[in-house]
């Protein structure tokens, strides 16, 4: 079904506009019918609703990660949050390492999803990701991963 959604916002373009990637863990997870879902996406999707009343939302599952679609075709914006358990007890939201792709060329929406989800934690969620999971899963450094959030929030 997730698939669908990405398929459309690459038939629209916007999967060319300018890439951000930022990593996160969510603060909560909660479980869905046969799933769960990290609380950050359940943030991205509220803040993506609030700009275009057309927006759309899917997920997919491969074994034990997920991949959450968003897309608001009206103002140009598609995300894409891959959440890949990096731990034993899968209801642990710290054992769950996100990957957040943001497409989109206006800065307003990409500061937007950044501070809407550093707003779920009281002082901040650069302080709560644990960098040895999300180095291990995606093979990012953590200081590049850092300076991005830095450079939006």
């Amino acid at each position: 079904m997730g698939k669908e959604i990405q398929k459309q916002a690459e038939k629209l373009g916007l999967t060319r506009l300018k890439l951000t990637i930022l990593y996160a863990r969510p603060k909560n997870v909660r479980m869905t019918f046969s799933k769960l879902k990290p609380g950050t996406a359940d943030t991205i999707r509220d803040y993506m609703k609030t700009i275009d009343p057309s927006f759309v939302e899917s997920s997919s599952r491969k074994m034990r990660n997920m991949v959450f679609y968003n897309l608001a075709p009206q103002v140009n914006l598609y995300v894409e949050i891959e959440d890949k358990l990096a731990g034993y007890a899968a209801p642990n939201p710290a054992n769950h390492a996100l990957q957040i792709k943001v497409y989109s060329d206006n800065e307003e929406h990409i500061r937007g999803i950044a501070n809407a989800i550093n707003a779920r934690w009281p002082e901040g969620i650069l302080t709560h990701i644990i960098w040895d999971k999300i180095e291990s899963k995606y093979g990012v450094k953590r200081e590049d991963a850092i300076a991005t959030w830095k450079e939006l929030l």
